[in-house]
């Protein structure tokens, strides 16, 4: 097709030199300014106001000629592989100037390659370097780097001059971002030959970013005291990292690794261990939680103390009041410098010691107090302030014999006939002593309701035992008899004739008081005589009519 247009403007053309359109000398060459690709061929057609024969195309590539008319020659030039591209038309023994053509070549990359990308902390700045090889003409490329679907660079070189092709690398700084992780990050080529070529895209392989955010240090939670032989549990978190699961742990105690298991909740990633050592002393807890470029630790100092088994020993747990009893407290097992040992009850310290000692002795007089007494054998270890014990405790059993006393029986008891009353009497002591009462010989059930009489009334004798003595006591029972209706009717006039006892006192004492009263009114008084006056008022005053 593109021939047979060639040989249609190659006829069309020396029809117009028949014809006179052309006056003068001429030479052309058509297509002007093709552009091939590097390797490829080219039609190129010379025509001239001349015969043929005279027409002729220089050129460095290797040329045929596929065509020839009255005053055109058509060539076919292949292997176009240097950039050295001019090529002339020309006619011989013409005074026209030859034509030339410049033949743009050009050639698709011929590799595309990206620099290896580190793993990224997030927030630092990285350079991605992108390397285009064997490409031309370089002043068409475009080469846009991409994050993703995102163009985070868009270059030209539409400055560069040299036709060959060459390489061109293209730089570019990012800062990394959380969200960036696992994006893909491409580099394009496009160049754009047109409208007398192609466009012709290209991308390299893509490499994936891995963006890390680890800000803040990681946190150890463990305890600053280890009993030597036991166990504590260690946590490791690494807060408000990304991607939490990736975060690596690294747990090290005393020198050793251990063993533990990771956790990771939303943003925060865990490690969780056991930790147990039998050497005393100040141990390091180590910590190592590496996330992608970025690794960090944190430190734990752990003492690890042995404190003894106290044991505490009773001469006799069971005593009798007024006994000796030694009380001892010794420690077993291996221990931490510096610790202590105490003999204590409930309120106090009794005896103490420091390690240089085996045991502790306490010697105790039994009284009747010291019954369920508990005494307490104690060890301590004070570290960096901070005071660690261990206790055993055991309680003192003294025997006493009985004790009563108007507490617990009341020696006198008053009770009214037809009530119901009951007698208690107990007794102090240890075994608890049995409690026995007599009346007139007989036992008297005490502790149990009974209805009161007369015979009631008497004295008690309560006798209180047990097996380390006894203790007796009379108990006076008063039994008021029931009162009968003369009584009653006895006391009621009896209360009444004093109510009216007192009703007259009061009404005389108000008597007297009235008179008195008068008379010191009635010395002031001229006009009256003074004994009808004195009649006369002190008569109205009588009958309660007197102004006073």
């Amino acid at each position: 097709m593109q021939r047979s247009f060639v040989f249609f403007l190659v006829a069309l053309g020396s029809w117009a030199f028949e014809k006179g359109f052309a006056e003068e000398d001429f030479v052309r060459i058509w297509p002007e300014n093709p552009v091939v690709q590097f390797g490829g061929s080219l039609q190129i057609n010379c025509s001239a106001n001349t015969e043929a024969d005279a027409i002729g195309l220089e050129t460095v590539f290797r040329k045929e000629i596929i065509g020839t008319g009255s005053n055109w020659k058509a060539f076919l030039v292949t292997n176009i592989n240097d950039w050295n591209t001019n090529s002339l038309c020309y006619a011989e023994e013409s005074r026209a100037k030859p034509a030339k053509t410049t033949i743009t070549v050009y050639k698709s990359p011929a590799s595309i390659e990206l620099d290896p990308i580190p793993e990224m902390e997030v927030g630092k700045l990285y350079n991605f370097t992108c390397r285009v090889f064997g490409v031309a003409p370089i002043h068409d490329l475009t080469v846009t780097l991409l994050k993703g679907e995102e163009q985070v660079l868009v270059k030209t070189f539409q400055d560069h001059t040299e036709p060959a092709a060459g390489a061109v690398v293209v730089n570019h700084h990012i800062r990394a971002e959380q969200n960036d992780y696992n994006k893909t990050i491409t580099c394009q080529t496009s160049l754009d030959v047109r409208p007398r070529g192609p466009l012709l895209k290209n991308t390299s392989h893509g490499i994936s970013l891995w963006t890390f955010d680890f800000a803040k240090a990681p946190l150890l939670h463990a305890g600053l005291f280890l009993e030597a032989g036991t166990l504590m549990k260690v946590t490791c978190d690494a807060p408000e990292v990304s991607p939490a699961k990736e975060a690596v742990f690294d747990l090290w105690f005393a020198g050793k690794p251990l063993t533990f298991n990771t956790t990771v909740m939303g943003g925060l990633a865990s490690a969780q261990a056991v930790i147990a050592s039998s050497s005393v002393g100040d141990h390091e807890l180590i910590c190592t939680v590496s996330l992608g470029p970025v690794t960090k630790n944190v430190t734990k100092t752990v003492n690890v103390f042995a404190l003894p088994k106290p044991i505490l020993q009773i001469g006799s747990s069971e005593a009798v009041v007024g006994q000796t009893v030694n009380i001892t407290c010794s420690a077993d097992g291996s221990a931490s410098p510096g610790f202590k040992m105490q003999i204590k009850d409930a309120a106090k310290i009794l005896a103490s010691g420091n390690v240089d000692e085996h045991f502790l002795q306490h010697a105790v007089i039994t009284q009747q107090e010291d019954n369920e007494r508990e005494f307490i054998c104690q060890v301590t270890l004070t570290i960096d302030g901070h005071t660690k014990e261990r206790s055993m405790s055991q309680k003192l059993t003294v025997f006493y014999g009985p004790q009563m006393d108007d507490f617990s029986c009341p020696q006198t008891w008053t009770w009214k006939a037809g009530s119901t009353m009951t007698l208690t009497c107990s007794a102090l002591g240890n075994p608890p002593p049995t409690v026995q009462c007599w009346k007139d010989g007989r036992p008297y059930n005490i502790g149990k309701p009974q209805l009161i009489q007369i015979e009631h009334d008497g004295i008690y004798q309560c006798n209180a035992t047990n097996q380390y003595g006894f203790d007796v006591r009379d108990v006076t029972v008063h039994v008021e008899p029931p009162q009968s209706i003369g009584h009653i009717i006895g006391y009621i006039l009896a209360v009444a004739l004093f109510i009216a006892l007192v009703a007259g006192v009061v009404y005389w004492i108000s008597y007297k008081q009235k008179i008195g009263i008068y008379r010191l009114r009635q010395q002031g008084k001229q006009q009256q005589s003074p004994k009808a006056a004195e009649n006369s008022v002190e008569q109205k005053f009588l009958n309660g009519k007197a102004n006073v």
